[in-house]
């Protein structure tokens, strides 16, 4: 039946499979749905992906979505150079870390940029206001500061001497802003010489053929009342703020910051606990603001927990951290698995988590609980139920796209998929949202995770979120510290 590619070259995450698969001499066919024309939406679409979004994959009787694993999908099966996704330990790691990374904070800025700078105005004839512009550009600017500091620094590319395909996935993002008119490369020479580098490794008429759509972008037509009305649900989101949270080793031991308030934390300090890996917690209260000191961004420059210090290395990024985990201590093969299209379910969920089921999760718990409880400011009813509503929508994908009828989210045995959906979903059941109630399917899926990982290590993890309604208000000084990173959820 050979392999087929849904996508549109307008989507960056497309172009990103797009190149990678030309680049590499992967024999697909592609089939072009028309974002600009709402056909990511349609029910014949929903067939492939019933997450309406592209790009997805179906090879055989198999389908996939979600831009990252499918790119993970394509290096597994068609067996690439080693450089696209290392086979070394560390350098696999440092891939994911950016992958992980660049969900919620470099597309975002990419994407509102060229949305509020140019498609908005543009095609669908919707001016956004300039403060509202100048912020998503500085927001930009910040983001683009982050991946020269933390990512590139001295080297190359992201990870090192070669390119990989946090490169692909990187360059593909900042074309969109470059085709809104936005100047990413002025007055960054160290990141325009790595953008040259790039376009080299990948072939600059491959680049060329993949970006021409977007760079005429902003020569859209507009769009007709029809096309409007379709699309205005999902691109409305694009204008609010949501939110982005060797024997040296062995020496010198593992070390692991979190705090279990946060779920990503929860999962890796259950992971780490149930497969007995030795480390030292290394406690970082995030609402005493301890996250933001300079201390802690000597370990992780992002000022976000988790972050693993294994020795002279360090990490951000909870995905990254499990994946680094399960490589190094070679843990029951359930969690990460090797078969093929297996590992690329997980890879699957654990890409989609990011700007859904822990955007929701999150919002829930600020919104219904910690800013009237904590900070002592109350959230509109309106937004509140919002909020709730979209949590509902994310929970009945998480059964329909992701459980189904399996046992666990990516087939008959736990997995990290599983580990990181429970700790997202006891934020809002912390808060008192009845996220199982009326869904025996999801109450069932949990008593069988909590099982698996054993109901005393679930309970010690969740212990410090379940008690959160009972904190004591915040005082003016931790408010103020923390209202820039906490006002994104209160919108």
């Amino acid at each position: 039946m050979g392999l087929e590619l849904y996508l549109d070259l307008l989507s960056q995450p497309c172009r990103a499979i797009y190149i990678f698969a030309k680049k590499n001499r992967i024999p697909f066919e592609m089939r072009t749905v028309e974002l600009l024309k709402g056909q990511h939406l349609s029910d014949a679409f929903a067939q492939v992906n019933p997450l309406k979004k592209v790009p997805a994959l179906k090879d055989g009787d198999f389908t996939l979505a979600e831009s990252v694993a499918i790119l993970l999908y394509l290096t597994r099966k068609y067996k690439v150079a080693d450089h696209w996704y290392p086979q070394d330990l560390q350098a696999c790691a440092r891939v994911d870390e950016y992958l992980a990374w660049q969900h919620t904070t470099l597309r975002r800025s990419c994407l509102r940029a060229l949305w509020h700078k140019v498609m908005f105005p543009v095609f669908l004839g919707e001016p956004v206001s300039p403060e509202m512009l100048a912020t998503t550009l500085a927001e930009l600017d910040v983001t683009l500061q982050l991946l020269e500091d933390k990512f590139l620094q001295n080297k190359a590319f992201l990870i090192g001497p070669h390119v990989s395909l946090a490169d692909l996935v990187a360059i593909t993002e900042l074309m969109h802003p470059v085709g809104a008119g936005c100047q990413v490369f002025e007055g960054r020479p160290k990141l325009a010489a790595w953008c040259r580098r790039v376009e080299a490794a990948v072939g600059e008429d491959l680049f060329q053929e993949a970006h021409e759509v977007i760079l005429k972008a902003k020569d859209s037509p507009p769009a007709d009342p029809t096309i409007k009305q379709k699309l205005m649900p999902a691109v409305l989101a694009m204008i609010r703020r949501d939110p982005g949270v060797g024997s040296s080793a062995l020496a010198m031991g593992l070390e692991l910051y979190l705090d279990l308030m946060s779920q990503p934390c929860r999962a890796v300090y259950i992971f780490a606990k149930k497969n007995g890996i030795p480390f030292e917690l290394r406690t970082v209260e995030l609402l005493k603001g301890q996250h933001h000191s300079d201390a802690f961004a000597q370990v992780n420059p992002l000022k976000k927990v988790p972050a693993l210090k294994d020795g002279d290395f360090t990490l951000a990024e909870s995905v990254a951290i499990l994946l680094y985990l399960c490589r190094k201590y070679e843990v029951p093969d359930h969690w990460y698995p090797q078969d093929l299209q297996a590992r690329a379910r997980v890879d699957e969920y654990l890409a989609w988590q990011h700007t859904a089921l822990r955007n929701s999760c999150t919002r829930a718990m600020w919104q219904k609980m910690m800013s009237p409880v904590f900070l002592g400011e109350q959230v509109p009813p309106e937004t509140l139920a919002s909020t709730l509503a979209e949590l509902e929508r994310c929970l009945q994908l998480l059964e329909d796209k992701f459980l189904k009828d399996q046992d666990f989210l990516a087939g008959p045995h736990i997995s990290v998929a599983d580990l990181v959906a429970i700790t997202e979903l006891m934020h809002p059941v912390s808060a008192g949202c009845q996220v199982f109630k009326s869904r025996p399917k999801l109450a069932a899926w949990r008593q069988r995770v909590e099982a698996a990982v054993g109901k005393d290590l679930f309970q010690e993890a969740h212990a410090v979120v379940m008690k959160a309604k009972d904190l004591p208000p915040a005082d003016r000084a931790i408010k103020e510290k923390l209202k820039p990173s906490v006002q994104v959820l209160l919108q």
